[in-house]
């Protein structure tokens, strides 16, 4: 794990753009009622989730 830019280790700040990502399909999808657009919001969840869990080999 590296610090980033930002003192975080780079897993961390990815999962947090992850999310982030997510936040914002979840917002769409709520204004306009698309359901592709949470299921996309579900995976990036997911995947942040995986990644902040360290569940992926280096």
């Amino acid at each position: 794990m590296t610090p980033g830019h930002n003192g975080k280790p780079e897993a961390d700040r990815i999962a947090d753009y992850l999310e982030g990502k997510a936040q914002r399909f979840k917002d769409r999808a709520g204004r306009t009622g698309d359901v592709d657009l949470r299921t996309r919001a579900s995976t990036l969840n997911a995947a942040a989730s995986d990644i902040r869990a360290r569940l992926f080999d280096d």
